[in-house]
């Protein structure tokens, strides 16, 4: 009797949140008796006692620091690589402005496209993100892994929209590569396996119709792969690794970048990101990140709407100050947002540009406050919106598809995109 009622009393103890993991857990399931009698119910049942188990998150880190504890995390590991990454194709000399290639047969257009639900998508793109992790000295570096058929229908995506918005707005793709590329030594990359990024990335740009303007960052980004470009425990970019992307956007655009010195900074430290979230590496730990942000000038108001549709006022840069240690970059532009706008008002020039992005663009879209009187965000990831008719509703003279490498090479993000720019 006594075990029955403390089981009965850990039934209420159970945590509804992993604050170590930074993500909900598993709801208790709602009873019927369908799925009583067929099974489903109690199957529903034991995940959730096995997700959701009391001191959960007390035991997690208890099982990290034994295994500090007897040496068991070496300073230099692989997680998971074993991916079998499809042969990228040699590039093909494109054709000179004078001599137009031949065109190609269309597709059959094969029915509506099916439109990936937002749960099956996070969990592609986590998947592709922790597929392959190279860890050293308590840093974390994804390898990419390319996928034919998912880079295909993402070029293809893009230049829909492109064409679609012929003579109504230019359209920029930016690929950001992982950290791997931009930062570690080539020969430790061979050594690595996986896809040579700067090639990928080069394939992926080969791809797209002549109406998609492509901005390359990574050279940009490996003269500087001494510096703080990208965490050491999250798969994002600092700002100052965003910033060197921003100021390859103004080149192709032809923009004055703004003066990094001359931004208000401000500074949180102690951030342990999707890396720690994932491998509880004691070294993280013991040197968690520093997260830098710029507020920018003329304002750091803007508005979203979340995703019952309700307006919002925020910030483009956020005190998070006190916030949970894995939150902090969120700093940027309140966080993954369906759609955003900026209002800069010290900017009255009519400019406006649109953000099509994962969550790389948000330590991105900041600087383009900059630059621009009006800045909108979509993050195609929580929103259905159609984006070629967002355009040309508003009037939108640049478009910006920024995505990481590894969530452009999946199929659910391409499909996701496809189905909002037809």
């Amino acid at each position: 009797m006594a075990v029955g009622c403390v089981t009965g009393l850990l039934i209420f103890a159970h945590p509804a949140t992993s604050q170590l993991e930074g993500r909900q857990l598993t709801a208790f399931p709602e009873f019927t008796v369908d799925g009583f009698l067929d099974g489903s119910y109690l199957e529903q049942v034991a995940l959730w006692y096995s997700d959701t188990f009391p001191f959960r998150d007390t035991l997690v880190n208890l099982g990290q620091d034994l295994k500090g504890l007897y040496g068991v995390q070496p300073d230099t590991s692989l997680v998971g690589g074993k991916v079998q990454a499809d042969e990228l194709p040699p590039l093909e000399p494109q054709a000179p402005p004078d001599e137009p290639a031949p065109d190609e047969p269309k597709p059959e257009d094969e029915g509506p496209v099916e439109v990936p639900t937002e749960d099956a998508m996070a969990a592609d793109v986590q998947k592709n993100i922790m597929s392959g992790l190279y860890v050293k000295d308590g840093a974390a570096y994804s390898i990419y892994y390319f996928s034919q058929e998912a880079v295909t229908n993402y070029t293809t995506a893009i230049s829909k929209a492109a064409d679609a918005l012929e003579g109504t707005a230019d359209v920029y793709s930016i690929i950001v590569p992982n950290n791997s590329a931009a930062i570690l030594d080539e020969s430790v990359l061979d050594s690595l396996g996986g896809t040579n990024q700067d090639q990928a990335i080069r394939y992926f740009n080969s791809l797209y119709s002549l109406n998609v303007r492509t901005v390359p960052i990574l050279d940009a980004l490996r003269q500087h792969r001494t510096e703080y470009t990208y965490f050491r425990t999250d798969h994002h970019w600092t700002a100052l690794g965003a910033y060197i992307a921003y100021e390859e956007f103004c080149k192709a655009k032809g923009l004055q970048p703004v003066d990094l010195d001359a931004l208000k900074t401000i500074i949180f430290d102690g951030f342990l990101g999707t890396f720690y979230t994932e491998l509880k590496n004691a070294a993280m730990a013991d040197n968690p990140d520093t997260v830098t942000a710029y507020v920018p000038e003329g304002t750091n108001a803007m508005t979203y709407w979340n995703k019952d549709g309700d307006e919002v006022e925020a910030k483009v840069i956020t005190d998070v100050t006190g916030w949970n240690k894995n939150s902090l970059y969120n700093t940027f532009i309140a966080g993954d947002q369906p759609i955003s706008i900026i209002e800069n008002p010290a900017i009255t020039d009519g400019s406006s540009v649109l953000v099509v992005k994962d969550s790389f663009g948000n330590a991105f879209v900041p600087f383009l406050v900059n630059n621009y009187q009006t800045v909108h965000v979509i993050d195609y990831r929580y929103t259905d919106t159609n984006i070629v008719e967002y355009v040309k509703e508003h009037q939108i003279k640049d478009v910006v598809f920024m995505n990481n490498i590894s969530l452009a090479g999946t199929l659910t993000v391409a499909a996701k995109i496809d189905s909002m720019v037809g």
